[in-house]
């Protein structure tokens, strides 16, 4: 992706050198923001219900994500007034920190719904995985950006990448977590064709990796569940096909208008983590098809700019870090609202900003204030 600099003249009048903050810049933060206020209101209400019978306290879940979402707020601010290259000094000390994480969490992780994905802490867990999101779009763009004179070269380039990629998405499958093994790859495979990594490069990676994950789909009785679920929900319609029927129509029943704000069902048992992974099932219940499409272009409103701001970036390392955070966005929206609306397998993959979570919502928060950072410095 070429960098498009548009330096002010020094002979510039004062009142046009000194301007105030971008459209684009104004819109992505208030995006952000109404999004996370959307996900605490969407949380208190799919939450509710099951915060009752397993907690006994209604607000249970809404207070842990109200704390959750209060960090996230104050580390948006910490990121969105830190210069964004002087995050390039721990790209390779986060990579390594992610890396060591899913070792780790294999070894003691705690096991949740099928899979080792936390590490606990006394009252709070991390996410390993979700850590290596931030580290892969930190570390890849931090590279590319110093081997941008060698992306022809395999053994400089696409090898380097390739290993440490293929070693983390191994450790994530084994979690067993195939969906977010998937995204990283995608993330890093559309960061390397920003950069300008020859297609003929990348195309046996995407192929290869298109090959292996149908193979690993295949290769373990959840993963096959879950397809099974999603070609054939008729055949285990209390199990996997559970999931995968019930989401579509929590949405057929929210209509235009939606059934108003606690009306809905789909909390009452009816989807199966309606407060993380179908979030987006209860507010398309409950806000109707209006409700749930204001959610979609805000989270568009997010990523376009973000692309956008991606193509005039003052550099090569803010160019290429804020490809990678809009395409980080947009893989995971699409795995995401797919499994809801039942074109792609289920994976448990959360929405950004939206679906309740730690580790995850505050990670969303880091990136999108470095993805501010950058359009607040881009003329």
């Amino acid at each position: 992706m070429k960098t498009v600099v548009h330096p002010v003249p020094a002979n510039e009048p004062p009142d046009r050198r000194l301007t105030g903050p971008s459209w684009r810049y104004v819109a992505m933060l208030a995006s952000v923001l109404l999004l996370m206020l959307t996900g605490t209101v969407a949380v208190l209400l799919a939450s509710t219900p099951t915060a009752i019978v397993q907690q006994g306290d209604a607000f249970a879940t809404f207070g842990r994500h109200a704390t959750w979402v209060t960090i996230a707020v104050l580390a948006l601010l910490f990121t969105l007034n830190r210069d964004y290259r002087s995050w390039r000094r721990w790209a390779p000390t986060l990579v390594v920190v992610a890396t060591l994480g899913l070792v780790w969490v294999k070894v003691s992780g705690r096991v949740g719904g099928g899979s080792r994905r936390w590490l606990d802490f006394g009252p709070f867990n991390v996410q390993p995985s979700e850590i290596v999101k931030f580290a892969l779009v930190l570390g890849i763009a931090s590279f590319l950006d110093q081997r941008r004179y060698f992306l022809d070269r395999v053994d400089r380039v696409t090898l380097p990448i390739t290993i440490w990629l293929a070693v983390v998405c191994y450790l994530i499958y084994r979690q067993p977590d195939l969906g977010t093994a998937v995204i990283l790859a995608c993330i890093a495979l559309g960061m390397m064709w920003a950069a300008g990594v020859p297609v003929k490069h990348l195309a046996p990676l995407t192929g290869g990796g298109l090959l292996l994950g149908a193979l690993l789909a295949f290769s373990t009785p959840y993963h096959r569940d879950r397809l099974t679920g999603f070609f054939n929900p008729s055949e285990n319609i209390e199990g996997a096909g559970w999931q995968a029927s019930q989401g579509l129509l929590s949405l057929a029943r929210g209509g235009l208008r939606g059934t108003g704000l606690g009306g809905g069902h789909a909390e009452w048992g009816w989807v199966a983590a309606p407060d993380t992974d179908f979030v987006f099932a209860v507010m398309g219940e409950q806000l109707g098809l209006l409700g749930a499409m204001s959610v979609v272009v805000l989270l568009g409103t997010v990523i376009v700019l973000g692309l956008r701001t991606a193509q005039a970036a003052p550099d090569v390392f803010g160019s290429l870090l804020a490809s990678g955070i809009s395409i980080w966005f947009l893989i995971q929206v699409i795995v995401n609202l797919f499994g809801v609306l039942r074109i792609a397998p289920i994976t448990g993959v959360t929405l950004p900003f939206i679906s309740y979570g730690g580790t995850s919502l505050i990670l969303n928060a880091v990136a999108a204030g470095l993805l501010l950072n950058i359009a607040r410095q881009t003329e």
